[in-house]
């Protein structure tokens, strides 16, 4: 009886392993046949080994695969069916590739599915139905895709769902009323979203649901009224009616009594004007007369005086003139600028810049400062410190007004903008790509101006380095604005627009060390490289912040995954951007004296793009 017993128990144990050895191997045809469906980058296995579970990026479990993780290795093309016979497949990353199409219909059969990552594709089509029988689903992420329809309702058969992002994709129709046990993490912003968003919502993130046309908490958005009530009675028409009637009458005399104030208010307004009108004229004569110039007749102050809300009748106080710093070729009075048309550029740290096009077409940056803590005289001496500062990845003050409610600098004007809206402000259609040697340009040009600042002196610092103050010529080359500022004006702008950049030790805004330059110079390559903002809302699938989130992903999977997707077409170059990576992780070291100083990092930064520098250098010559 024992020998039988034996017998049969061997004969079980010979007929799982032949079992076992069938699904692993039927794993395999499947990784097989993806690698050879989808195009771009191909997938390094060695196929001459019998086991997927040691290729890159499989992982499995009890003779099974149980996770594929395939992300930003630019894959394009449309998955192929047979993924669903990936049975026993907990998690599947395929983030930031380029692949297109519908989810394959065998999706259905990934019955313990607990992790899908498809985000940063070009997936289109429905959410389809089957996805909802995935009943062990935890985290889904279909964000940044080309996905359409209605956010179904059928999310809350995912009863164990935790995280679900569906934002930039085409959704229509309204945020559904998910009862799913609380999600964690929801964010369906820059869709085509209407209505109002469920009360469950309202302790969300604004972020989660920007870029749409709903209403309601956390938009602070009131939706309209709720327009299907009951019949009226009689008495209250009638009270209705007497209201009005009493409230035609008052607003009767109240016209009469406007009507009479008005005539009297014109008559003064015409002496006031006459009065200001031979102010500024008697004033602008009296600056021809000392320039030798004529100037142009006349002229209203409609341009940037229109957009300061403590200008006086005649816009700014011309009491006082612009001052110029340094050897500036073109110089223009007070005058002249309050009459050029102003572009809002951006709402920065410490106010607002605009774009002033003078009448003779000249083109420069205004920034008006808000919250300035300085007198006049630190103000003048500041200003006029910086000004002496020359370096060609610098902008500096060409010239400032001070008064009581107005603090001006003027600025060149950079024609391309900032780092921070090229990288982040048009994702869309007609985005001008950054190629790695430009990003290389930019990374080295700024830590040289930095490095100078740094080199005048051990207090001397920028204080404010982020990516929207690394302005761009025409020819790309960057431009580092706003030093010195910190030092002037308390910062006007929300904590959270700082704190991404805002080095671990730093308390108050205008006492920067050198050192938390050199943090903030690390986040903003960190930047450069991933794409991402500090403050980017994808980060928060770990609750971490950019350095966080690069050095979990450096740690658990490996570096192509973190870089920018528009990097990944240049593979030559990849030891490179890996070495600029760490640079930027030494940078934003936790300890100050961890990290380096300046002058290190723009010369470490020298030698690990010198290469692609060089190339191009030979592109420009040569072409």
């Amino acid at each position: 009886m024992k020998l039988k017993e034996t017998v049969l128990f061997f004969l079980i144990a010979f007929l799982i392993a032949i079992v076992s050895g069938a699904d692993l191997a039927s794993d395999r045809e499947v990784l097989l046949k993806l690698r050879a469906s989808v195009g771009g980058r191909t997938l390094f296995w060695n196929t001459t080994e019998t086991e997927p579970c040691l290729w890159t990026g499989v992982t499995c479990d009890n003779k099974r695969v149980t996770a594929l993780r395939l992300p930003a290795m630019g894959l394009t093309g449309d998955l192929p069916l047979g993924l669903g016979n990936l049975t026993e497949l907990q998690t599947l990353s395929l983030r930031f590739n380029a692949l297109t199409g519908e989810i394959p219909s065998d999706f259905g059969n990934l019955v313990n599915l607990r992790n899908l990552y498809l985000h940063g594709n070009f997936f289109s089509g429905e959410v389809p139905e089957f996805l909802f029988s995935l009943q062990k689903l935890v985290r889904l992420n279909l964000g940044k895709n080309n996905f359409s329809g209605e956010v179904s309702e059928k999310f809350n058969k995912l009863t164990r769902l935790d995280t679900l992002f569906l934002e930039q994709n085409r959704f229509t129709g309204s945020v559904p009323d998910l009862n799913v046990p609380p999600l964690h993490q929801f964010n369906v912003s820059f869709n085509n979203l209407t209505g109002s968003i469920p009360k469950r919502f309202s302790h969300l993130d604004i972020s989660a649901f920007s870029g749409n046309s709903l209403c309601g908490n956390p938009l602070q958005v009131t939706c309209p009224g709720n327009s299907n009530k009951k019949g009226l009675s009689g008495g209250a028409i009638a009270g209705i009616v007497i209201g009005c009637v009493f409230g035609f009458l008052l607003i009767l005399i109240l016209l009469v009594l406007c009507c009479r104030k008005r005539r009297k208010s014109d008559s003064d307004n015409v002496a006031r004007a006459k009065s200001v009108e031979g102010d500024v004229s008697r004033e602008k004569t009296s600056r021809d007369v000392e320039s030798g110039g004529g100037g142009a007749d006349g002229g209203s102050y409609s341009g940037l005086a229109s957009a300061s809300t403590t200008a006086s009748a005649s816009g700014l106080s011309l009491e006082k003139s612009l001052v110029f710093i340094g050897n500036v070729t073109s110089k223009f009075s007070l005058d002249d600028l309050l009459r050029a048309s102003a572009e809002v550029l951006g709402k920065g740290t410490f106010g607002t810049t605009y774009k002033a096009t003078l009448e003779h077409g000249m083109s420069v940056a205004v920034k008006r400062l808000k919250d300035v803590t300085s007198s006049e005289r630190e103000f003048r001496e500041k200003i006029e410190e910086v000004g002496k500062f020359v370096h060609e990845n610098l902008v500096p003050p060409r010239g400032y007004y001070f008064s009581k409610d107005e603090k001006l600098v003027v600025y060149d004007y950079m024609p391309m903008g900032s780092l921070s809206a090229l990288l982040h402000a048009n994702n869309g259609a007609g985005r001008t790509p950054l190629n790695w040697e430009t990003r290389s340009t930019i990374a080295l040009g700024a830590a040289q101006g930095i490095a100078y600042l740094h080199s005048q002196g051990p207090t001397s610092s920028h204080g404010n380095i982020k990516s929207s103050n690394i302005l761009l010529t025409k020819s790309y080359e960057p431009r580092v604005s706003d030093f010195g500022l910190a030092y002037l004006a308390l910062p006007t702008a929300t904590p959270n627009r700082i704190s991404g950049y805002r080095a671990p030790e730093v308390t108050d805004a205008r006492k920067v060390s050198q050192k938390a330059d050199v943090y903030s110079f690390g986040i903003m390559l960190l930047e450069l490289l991933t794409g991402k903002a500090p403050t980017h809302s994808s980060l928060n699938e770990e609750g971490v912040d950019l350095p966080r989130w690069v050095q979990s992903i450096v740690q658990d999977e490996w570096n192509t995954e973190v870089f920018d997707m528009e990097l990944l077409r240049y593979q030559s170059v990849e030891e490179e951007m890996v070495n600029l990576l760490q640079l930027a992780l030494e940078c934003t070291a936790q300890y100050p004296d961890k990290r380096p100083s300046m002058d290190v990092v723009a010369s470490k930064i020298e030698k690990i793009c010198s290469p692609s520098l060089e190339k191009e250098g030979d592109k420009i010559r040569y072409d």
